[in-house]
């Protein structure tokens, strides 16, 4: 192996692993993981959110917002209201448990990036986004569904 494809694995074992460290911090301080921490953000920027707007605002499917869903009512952190024209939808709130989850949290790993991103000049952006797109297509990881989140592990 030669010394920069040494290199170039080492910055992605770093990524890989404070992509992990992220993702226990949130847990740990939190008790949620990150793709909850984000659908409760969703909920809180719309007030109310129905299921299929969470799943399109989040990139994910619907079955996966279900069960995500599931969980946080499960554990208080959001409430269902019923759509009071159609009574066969419903809505998402932060409950204030919920509330208390977002406010107590650390930054998340995929927002710093992001606010530190958006802080470069637009051909360092170009740059960087076509190297990630290119290491992704080297490991055959191009075609893999993935929403612009940095979590570790199973979505729900």
């Amino acid at each position: 192996m030669t010394h920069r494809a040494d290199d170039a694995l080492i910055a992605l074992r770093q990524i890989s692993n404070a992509t992990s460290s992220g993702s226990r911090k949130l847990a740990k301080a939190s008790d949620v993981s990150v793709s909850q921490f984000i659908a409760l953000q969703e909920i809180n920027r719309a007030s109310l959110l129905s299921p299929s707007q969470l799943a399109e605002r989040m990139s994910l499917s619907r079955g996966t917002i279900t069960l995500l869903m599931r969980k946080l009512e499960g554990r208080g952190l959001v409430s269902r209201v019923p759509d009071t024209v159609d009574k066969r939808r419903h809505f998402f709130s932060l409950t204030d448990n919920g509330k208390s989850v977002l406010n107590n949290a650390p930054e998340l790993l995929h927002e710093k990036f992001t606010r530190a991103f958006g802080q470069l000049e637009a051909w360092e952006q170009s740059s960087i986004v076509a190297a990630l797109e290119r290491v992704a297509s080297l490991i055959d990881a191009d075609e893999i569904e993935a929403a612009p989140i940095l979590e570790v592990g199973d979505l729900t």
